[in-house]
């Protein structure tokens, strides 16, 4: 693995990274390269793929602030990024999932340890300290391999994280702010390193050959970006609905919204923040035209192996949120 090194591009837009990660995946070029690299990033909200983000974000404190909101390729949660905190991403070429974040997150593990901070992994997808998150991570795969990336806690201000992804409500954005202190950390409070030099030092530790990206390559990343800020990519996962369902299961939130029109579904989109294993274009087919009753639901559903899809969910999860 390379490190992918950046610095010369300065800092930039979360949509610029996202398009930066289709282009090294996809491109023919970097076909055989494993790279790590960091997100130098401006301030933002970050949504998951399948996230109503209306639902998720304080969207009047956040036009009141000036905060850009994007749409990532991967699923989960949202995140508040700013200057306090950075970015990083793993493009790999080969391995499962969970063999992918193991991999990837024990060399950032092991870099902290490096510095004397006793961090760890906790289950698939957190890195913590003192027993608190400073790292969350998402996971994007397609035929050419896979991205997994995160963000990291150094400074962040925990106070503008809560106001941006609650709702506008003084109270709950009150007990909201404590009850994230109890849960994350700021590693920044508790290392010399500045953010620059943790960064520097993350490079060197978990990829420490770098690589830069060629000036006509940054060309036609930009040409890409705008595809992230585009309505579609942002607002289109919002098809109208006459049924709409919500349940919590243990891989993940899900709302269901389906339009139904003489019993026959005609549109089905799942929002939440759970993870894939895959597009869900082909589930969605696959129901689509489908009689909106149990029988013929359960029929259409026992064909479909929804593990192949949603990581962790079954036919009955599905079932259960559809009637």
């Amino acid at each position: 693995m390379k490190t992918l090194d950046l610095t010369k591009y300065g800092r930039q837009n979360v949509s610029f990274y996202l398009a930066l990660e289709r282009h090294i995946l996809n491109a023919p070029e970097w076909r055989n390269d494993e790279l790590f690299f960091i997100w130098d990033i401006n301030p933002a909200i970050v949504c998951g793929k399948h996230q109503l983000i209306e639902s998720e974000v304080n969207m009047d404190y956040v036009r009141k602030i000036g905060v850009p909101i994007y749409r990532r390729h991967s699923g989960g949660g949202t995140i508040f990024a700013d200057e306090g905190c950075f970015m990083f991403t793993f493009i790999k070429r080969t391995g499962k999932r969970d063999d992918v974040f193991r991999e990837c997150l024990s060399s950032v593990v092991d870099a902290f340890h490096e510095i004397g901070l006793d961090t760890e992994l906790s289950g698939r997808n957190d890195l913590m300290f003192r027993g608190k998150k400073f790292s969350g991570n998402a996971y994007y795969r397609n035929e050419n391999g896979s991205i997994l990336h995160g963000t990291l806690l150094y400074k962040t201000d925990i106070e503008q994280l809560v106001r941006t992804i609650t709702p506008d409500n003084e109270k709950l954005i009150s007990k909201g702010i404590e009850s994230v202190r109890q849960r994350v950390i700021n590693v920044g409070d508790y290392m010399d390193l500045g953010r620059d030099q943790l960064m520097r030092h993350l490079e060197n530790s978990i990829a420490p050959a770098r690589v830069t990206l060629p000036t006509d390559e940054f060309t036609e990343v930009c040409r890409i970006e705008p595809e992230y800020l585009s309505d579609e990519w942002m607002w289109g996962n919002n098809p109208p609905y006459t049924f709409k369902n919500k349940q919590r299961f243990a891989w993940g939130v899900c709302e269901v919204r389906i339009d139904v029109k003489g019993d026959i579904i005609k549109s089905i989109e799942f929002n939440g923040d759970f993870f894939t294993h895959q597009d869900l274009t082909p589930l969605y087919r696959a129901l689509i035209g489908t009689k909106f009753e149990s029988d013929a639901l359960h029929e259409i559903l026992s064909q479909i192996r929804i593990e192949d899809y949603i990581l962790g969910a079954i036919a009955d999860d599905i079932l259960s949120i559809i009637k």
